[in-house]
């Protein structure tokens, strides 16, 4: 008899989101049965030290590289402010109710990505870069279209 393959429980990845706005996120994620791992920079660099893929394996609570305190500086130094959730594992219906739900609680978070093989590979600031030069580009075509609008009410 063949094993069958279980899918992987969703899962959430947050990264420098707190106060309220974690409860608000916590609150969705349990109404939602997704699993929720948040990294706060200040509290666990050594997160940001590792790629994606190996913190969706070990979750939050079994970060156990320990790092050096020049290390942990240099990480820190690096690291981000911005809040940024990184998606894995939530089927179509299950994502689309996820940030439908992001929505209607007001939690705008404008750095969101869904797990890739490609970017599971990444390290969290690569992830933030590539989503700031994303969200800038998208800036710069609305921006663009607005002013070709306006010159064609000319």
């Amino acid at each position: 008899m063949k094993a069958i393959p279980r899918k992987p429980k969703p899962r959430v990845l947050a990264f420098n989101v707190a106060d309220e706005r974690l409860e608000a996120l916590k609150t969705i994620c349990e109404t939602l049965d997704i699993s929720l791992a948040n990294f706060l920079a200040a509290e666990c660099p050594e997160a940001f030290s590792l790629t994606l893929g190996d913190l969706l394996e070990r979750g939050a609570g079994s970060i156990a590289e320990e790092l050096t305190p020049e290390e942990k500086l240099a990480v820190n130094a690096l690291t981000f402010p911005e809040e940024m959730i990184y998606l894995a594992d939530l089927p179509g219906d299950l994502l689309d109710a996820f940030l439908m739900e992001l929505r209607k609680t007001d939690l705008r978070v404008p750095l969101k990505a869904v797990a890739t093989p490609t970017n599971a590979s990444w390290k969290p600031m690569s992830l933030k870069l590539e989503l700031m030069e994303e969200h800038a580009a998208m800036q710069a075509a609305i921006a663009a279209q607005k002013v070709k609008a306006a010159e064609d009410d000319e």
